[in-house]
């Protein structure tokens, strides 16, 4: 693993006795922090490192395709359903199931797999035949999930389920130290991609990539590296190459006047909005750099714009 800090340090080593059970781990910590890379580095310390690591984006479903996706389907289970669908449990065999933010389940599915979870089998969608589940299971949110239950999104049962072993991975800007070497990764990748020929940065943007704050932590600072490799004239990153990215210094102090007298999520829309200008309407890309998922995103678009009807 490239992280240095003590505080990532920390997570790996307790990963690595997580990784001697085949107990459920919680991976929690905001978007963006590298929650997958310690899922696949609990996997590949474990027994079960030969066999296959599936990830499963619980955000991408609705709630007909989460069964679909997890348990499988047969035959004519639904409309459109031509042939048989194994499923992603299924799929990771004896190996290990990593369900990525967890926190987007629907409650309706999130019932069915708390079954799967207690008893270690499930039927696919359109049968009534048992199978076993034999992988271990990985689960990650940068939900407060505690909050969600409150909230009755959120299974209680469930929760306890999942929560036998947890691990809390650090924002960014709690970890600076990790900067430099990620920074280093990145240029060497797309380096090595033929995305760049650049070799470093100059102090002065060190600098700025070590004040910033980082809200879409490492995902946030892989595409600035990526923009500034990209357009970056020499072998060195400048600060002119960073452009109009967040690394100039966001602040508060920085925000315009006009949004003095703004209420919060007007000043949030402009802020997506203007980010979504910048990558040309691409969601998933400003998603990404904001630090949230493409649904999540989708789903504040859409309260804006019941808010400005509404205003």
């Amino acid at each position: 693993m490239i992280f240095q800090s003590d505080a990532m340090q920390k997570v790996l080593t307790q990963a690595l006795r997580f990784a001697k059970s085949s107990a459920t781990v919680l991976i929690v910590g905001e978007s963006g922090t590298g929650k997958e890379l310690v899922a696949r580095y609990l996997h590949e310390h474990s027994q079960r490192a030969a066999q296959p690591c599936v990830r499963v984006n619980c955000a991408s479903f609705n709630e007909g395709l989460a069964e679909s996706e997890l348990f499988g389907h047969e035959i004519g289970a639904f409309t459109g359903a031509v042939r048989r669908h194994e499923g992603c449990i299924q799929a990771a065999g004896s190996g290990t199931l990593f369900l990525d933010e967890i926190g987007e389940l629907p409650l309706s599915t999130q019932a069915k797999l708390l079954r799967v979870l207690e008893e270690n089998e499930y039927n696919r969608v359109g049968s009534t035949t048992l199978l076993q589940m034999q992988a271990r299971v990985i689960a990650a949110t940068n939900r407060d999930l505690e909050a969600q239950v409150r909230a009755g999104k959120f299974r209680e049962d469930l929760f306890h389920r999942l929560d036998v072993l947890t691990l809390r991975v650090p924002s960014l800007r709690d970890r600076p130290s990790d900067i430099p070497v990620l920074v280093d990764h990145f240029i060497r990748q797309f380096r090595e991609d033929s995305v760049s020929s650049v070799l470093g940065v100059s102090p002065d943007v060190m600098r700025q990539l070590l004040n910033y704050r980082w809200p879409g932590n490492i995902r946030q600072l892989r595409n600035v590296i990526h923009r500034a490799c990209v357009v970056a004239e020499t072998d060195t990153i400048l600060s002119v190459d960073l452009g109009a990215s967040p690394a100039e210094g966001d602040s508060l102090e920085n925000l315009p006047e006009e949004f003095d007298n703004l209420p919060l999520w007007e000043i949030e829309r402009r802020v997506i909005l203007a980010r979504l200008e910048r990558f040309e309407g691409n969601k998933e890309e400003a998603a990404a750099q904001l630090g949230v998922t493409s649904r999540t995103l989708r789903n504040k678009l859409a309260v804006y714009r019941e808010l400005k009807k509404a205003g």
